[in-house]
């Protein structure tokens, strides 16, 4: 017998009542691979397990919604809560809060003005546009009176450079 096959036993038409037993044991094998494709290795066994139990519970709970074949069903109950599980599950880094209102002096290496020295004038207003001023593009090529792809280039070469200067200076 075909696990994955339901039978006109398992839901009668007429009121829609759910034998639940014979769907776990028919369904929970497939259930379990399908919120483990999604997930992978980013559950544990036992958030995967709770995942086929809750996919199990939202079927019986709202088995008069079902309009499809009852596999379907299961599958898309048990993508949904795997996408919603893996969206929950998204860990935050958390912050020393010993340094919130507090002025954090950070001592940085780079003389700023020592790397733009090294840079044409040209190449100093377009930085100063795009990168401080923030202005875009479009907007950099009208003032300029340069080609969109002109800026652009000049950019990759601009960051380029810099990074050379960077790099050759050992800041």
């Amino acid at each position: 017998m075909n696990r994955f096959k339901g039978s006109g036993s398992i839901i009668t038409n007429s009121k829609k009542i759910i034998n639940i037993d014979e769907i776990i044991d028919c369904y929970s094998n497939y259930v379990y691979k399908v919120i483990d494709n999604i997930v992978g290795k980013s559950l544990t066994y036992q958030d995967k397990e709770e995942l086929v139990s809750d996919t199990f519970f939202l079927l019986w709970k709202y088995q008069d919604n079902i309009k499809t074949d009852l596999k379907s069903y299961l599958g898309k109950i048990a993508k949904n809560l795997s996408y919603k599980k893996i969206k929950s599950n998204t860990k935050f880094d958390e912050y020393d809060d010993r340094f919130i209102g507090k002025e954090v002096n950070l001592e940085i290496n780079i003389d700023l003005e020592g790397i733009l020295s090294k840079l044409t004038l040209e190449e100093k207003e377009i930085f100063n546009l795009y990168y401080i001023d923030g202005y875009k593009l479009k907007e950099i090529s009208k003032m300029k009176n340069k080609s969109l792809s002109a800026i652009k280039m000049n950019l990759f070469r601009l960051r380029k450079k810099l990074k050379e200067v960077i790099d050759n200076e050992k800041y």
